[in-house]
């Protein structure tokens, strides 16, 4: 349901959607009926294009009921088919959220549910937001951090160096699930007191972490009680440095309450 409910902003930046799964057609237009599904729902039969592309969970017990199944994923294809980014996930009740999907796309959905935190030390500003105010057992989604360091500062990149990289680092909950974080192409810091080359961050960039909540009993339990959230809770974490001077790694501390979405069956 929650990628009926952003259909529409996906129409709007001019993505289309397509489900395929291994459940029948006469599953599928119930389902979709029932839930005034609009988008294209596209039934597998006997797993066969699931098979083609080597995605079937072989995890599943065959003669139950989710025999067919295939890895969750999503993939984003350009205009002539070809893939352009892909994720799969490790069980089936676990997706993407749209809204990830979006950031994804470098086309971030707008509304009062990103929950944005504005940071500012003496070596950086940044926008630090979620992609979902309201998250679901199985959810994927993101925290992105928009940086700008100041003028003559810079923040490390991933690279061949002993520097701290700037990175998100999430605490609590602590069934919540951190991903490898993305970053972007960094620029090339010469310094010539130590004759040091490494791979920085002098320009605005874009950090994402994607996260996901696992799906489970205890989790579900906790998602059911009325008027429950999650609080999510860590730090910002770099070492920023200028021409002259290293200072000392520093942690931003982030918190955002989110409201749990109820789970459709």
């Amino acid at each position: 349901m929650e990628l009926q409910s952003r259909y529409s902003d996906l129409q709007a930046r001019g993505i289309g959607l397509a489900v395929v799964t291994y459940d029948s057609t006469d599953t599928l237009k119930r389902f979709a009926d029932a839930r005034g599904i609009e988008f294209p729902l596209l039934s597998d039969s006997g797993s066969e294009t699931i098979k083609r592309y080597d995605l079937l969970n072989r995890e599943m017990d065959p003669t139950s009921r989710f025999a067919g199944v295939p890895y969750p994923g999503t993939f984003i294809l350009d205009m002539n088919g070809r893939v352009q980014d892909r994720a799969f996930l490790r069980a089936y009740q676990e997706r993407l959220t749209v809204a990830t999907i979006a950031v994804r796309l470098a086309d971030p959905i707008d509304g009062t549910d990103r929950n944005v935190t504005r940071v500012e030390t003496d070596h950086l500003e940044a926008l630090v937001w979620v992609t979902d105010g309201a998250v679901a057992p199985g959810n994927r989604f993101a925290l992105v951090a928009d940086v700008t360091p100041k003028p003559d500062m810079h923040v490390y990149a991933p690279g061949d160096h002993d520097y701290p990289v700037i990175q998100f680092r999430m605490d609590a909950p602590e069934f919540l699930r951190n991903h490898e974080a993305i970053y972007p192409l960094p620029q090339t810091y010469y310094f010539e007191p130590l004759d040091e080359t490494v791979p920085v961050y002098e320009e605005p960039f874009r950090l994402v972490q994607d996260v996901t909540i696992p799906m489970s009993p205890e989790i579900e339990t906790l998602a059911a009680e009325p008027g429950a959230t999650v609080v999510l809770k860590g730090v910002l974490a770099y070492q920023a440095c200028d021409s002259e001077v290293c200072y000392l790694p520093a942690e931003v501390p982030l918190s955002w309450e989110l409201t749990w979405r109820p789970l459709v069956r």
